[in-house]
């Protein structure tokens, strides 16, 4: 990959020195060069270059105008660079990526469909399983070849008729693939491509919508996440403060790059002024993850952390022992009430303890919910909708109260 990343800095040198022909420059690397190296304002230069050219000749312009769409949002996103620390990166085959994500029983498990269906399915589908076994979502493809996804809730030990998911303003010659979604039910990130993606397969993140049954617009996750490759699969596990996610940037047929970083609860992004353009699209691209790494301290913890996550051993041990899983800061995680040291954080942690159980309890009741109501007539579903909004809004009021315990079980801990 060093290797790599070196030639592309060349390039990206390389394609200032272009030179001069009847008054206009002649440039020495093409657009998809210039995008690969991360100089988007380049690329558009010798895009609107072409297509000048081309209009001259009368011929079609189309796919030119298409790239160079694709270089502006690309450069635009580019400015808004989200600062991520990334801990490790791991080269592999990309059937083998799976196996090395090590997520907690809390964050649910992403495996191949054709591993969960029992099926010799050589594509390349995912598919996330909740923390109860009682929810799935997937992709899958259609009778175009187009791959959806879709979900479907374990009621009464059978699995129930399976639904598409919309609301992702999808064309009908888009890809959407790689679900995987939090433990509120409600956000889910998941891979598209389609004409908001800036190169293959890119990163996005929704939220299911209650009211409308169905999940909103999604968001471009936007770089670093994002490349002009193809950016496989997010993957967060709030309980152990670590997040994967799976690209085939800079990498041969076949192989991907596997990055760790420690998730955020804001998004903070860089400033190019303080900076400067070149650093930002070192950073954009990931050309070193140490980069990344200006508190150490958060770092050494994470690493800490991923270590006993990869330890299989060691982690089915601790778990036997772990009354919940409670992520004190980046360096403190509690597993029983003993942990506490503060006797009022401790009280508010049983309080914490409880309202997280009945939050639980509440998604699965309306998961079960929502599958009865996508199977029912209009008469039926009229009589549980109401039903629904209530459940719906009672989650609402769970998620702010451990929300707000959280904040003040950590004030007291660390303040003790």
């Amino acid at each position: 990959m060093k290797k790599t990343l070196f030639l592309l800095t060349l390039l990206l040198l390389s394609a200032l020195a272009f030179g001069q022909r009847k008054g206009r420059p002649v440039y020495t690397v093409t657009p998809q060069e210039a995008m690969a190296a991360y100089n988007f304002s380049l690329a558009e230069e010798i895009l609107e270059q072409q297509i000048a050219d081309l209009k001259k000749k009368r011929q079609p312009t189309i796919n030119e105008e298409q790239l160079l769409e694709t270089a502006r949002k690309s450069q635009i996103r580019l400015r808004a660079t989200e600062q991520v620390t990334f801990i490790d990166s791991l080269i592999l085959p990309k059937d083998q990526v799976l196996k090395q994500i090590k997520l907690s029983q809390e964050s649910g498990s992403v495996m191949s469909c054709a591993e969960f269906f029992s099926t010799k399915d050589s594509s390349d589908c995912t598919l996330f399983r909740n923390e109860l076994g009682n929810y799935i979502v997937y992709a899958e493809a259609n009778k175009d070849g187009n791959i959806r996804l879709k979900e479907k809730s374990l009621i009464g030990g059978e699995w129930s008729m399976e639904r598409q998911l919309t609301g992702f303003g999808e064309e009908k010659e888009d890809n959407l693939n790689f679900p995987f979604m939090l433990s509120d039910g409600i956000t889910m990130y998941y891979a598209a491509e389609c004409e908001e993606s800036i190169g293959g397969y890119d990163l996005f993140m929704t939220r299911y919508d209650a009211d409308e049954q169905q999940f909103l617009a999604p968001e471009n996750l936007g770089m670093p996440f994002n490349s002009p490759a193809n950016d496989y699969l997010l993957v967060i596990d709030e309980f152990q403060q670590l997040g994967w996610f799976v690209t085939d940037r800079n990498q041969p047929a076949d192989t991907v790059c596997l990055y760790v970083f420690i998730p955020t609860e804001t998004r903070r992004i860089y400033n190019e002024e303080q900076i400067g353009a070149e650093k930002l699209a070192s950073l954009a691209r990931i050309a070193s993850i140490k980069d990344t790494w200006t508190d150490m301290e958060a770092v050494n913890a994470a690493k800490k952390r991923l270590a006993e996550a990869r330890n299989e051993k060691r982690g089915a041990t601790s778990k036997q022992s772990r009354e919940f899983t409670f992520v004190v800061n980046d360096s403190k995680t509690y597993y029983t009430m003993a942990d506490f040291q503060n006797k009022q954080a401790q009280q508010k942690a049983k309080v914490w303890l409880e309202t997280e159980r009945e939050y639980v309890a509440m998604q699965k009741e309306i998961e079960g919910l929502r599958t009865k109501y996508a199977a029912m007539n209009d008469v039926q579903r009229v009589q549980i909708a109401a039903q629904i909004r209530l459940t719906e809004t009672a989650i609402e009021h769970l998620a702010a109260d451990k929300l707000a315990l959280e904040k003040d079980i950590r004030r007291l801990e660390l303040n003790k």
